[in-house]
């Protein structure tokens, strides 16, 4: 589990080399933040630990967030603009996951986020 997450901070990490220069973030910050994130949250919906969760699962939302924007405001790249969104929406379930106290739901769309990572649309766009 802690590879994957960690393969998926790389893969998104190696999205940034333009993307920093143009973003009104620094994106290598933002992916390290997200995987870091990744591996946080996982370890508090392992513990239960509502009020850790769902702030991570939101940060996480909202970092995906910017990564849509980025990728809608670069054009030519509608299928990464769909990949963060539906990170987002992954994030979100997870808050309302947590919030219902159904802790293996919440960690079975933690694992998905991190899966999808694998196949995300940053293995297309690494040379940016």
């Amino acid at each position: 589990m802690r590879n994957r997450i960690k393969l998926c901070g790389i893969a998104l990490f190696l999205v940034t080399g333009l993307a920093c220069a143009e973003a009104d973030f620094d994106f290598e910050e933002l992916m390290e933040a997200v995987d870091t994130n990744a591996h946080n949250l996982q370890d508090s919906i392992t513990n239960k630990d509502s009020v850790a969760s769902i702030a991570l699962a939101k940060e996480m939302q909202n970092s995906f967030k910017l990564v849509e924007a980025y990728f809608a405001k670069r054009g030519n790249a509608d299928d990464a603009v769909l990949d963060a969104k539906r990170y987002e929406d992954m994030a979100a379930e997870i808050v309302k996951f947590v919030d219902a106290s159904d802790f293996t739901a919440a960690s079975n769309k933690a694992i998905e986020i991190s899966k999808a990572c694998d196949t995300a649309c940053h293995d297309t766009y690494k040379p940016l």
